[in-house]
């Protein structure tokens, strides 16, 4: 069985970060931050269910669009927030149209049109369905390789830029 991180320790790690910034490239850091959201990406799209029907969702304007089995499982995207006063990557899934979510450097591009919106009926049940924690499940089984990869980015650019500086 693998050991989940707890909290602490993950604010831990971003104290560190914030410590090691002033070492990193504003890209290089954003660099890290996709690659090591890679694995958790890849683990919440293992741990979705996938429907077996074409289904329709009400799309602006009144109208429908027809979605096909598996659009959840496309929707899951890293991303970073607009918003965001701190240099954050975030994985899930695109709900709108109208999201306020940007692309991230050394992650493939964000795309609006797979949107899934319904993504939290799924994991968290309705009053029609049992509830499915994809998340919970995802998360628990990627922190390690998130962790790892994120310590193996901050190595290889840290080197490069602290070798830069002293040559």
């Amino acid at each position: 069985m693998t050991s989940v991180i707890d909290k602490r320790e993950l604010d831990e790690i971003f104290k560190k970060l914030e410590a090691l910034k002033f070492v990193f490239d504003e890209d290089d850091f954003e660099k890290v931050l996709a690659e090591a959201a890679k694995p958790a990406q890849e683990a919440i799209q293992k741990e979705i269910p996938r429907g077996k029907n074409v289904h329709l969702m009400k799309d602006d304007g009144g109208t429908y669009k027809r979605v096909r089995p598996g659009n959840l499982k496309r929707s899951i995207q890293i991303f970073k927030a607009k918003r965001q006063k701190r240099k954050m990557v975030l994985v899930g899934a695109v709900v709108s149209k109208k999201s306020k979510i940007k692309s991230v450097l050394g992650a493939k591009r964000v795309s609006r049109a797979k949107r899934a919106f319904y993504w939290k009926f799924v994991n968290f049940g309705t009053a029609h369905q049992a509830p499915n924690r994809f998340m919970d499940r995802a998360r628990s089984s990627s922190v390690n390789s998130v962790l790892l990869k994120l310590k193996q980015g901050v190595k290889k650019y840290a080197k490069q830029n602290i070798d830069k500086i002293f040559n």
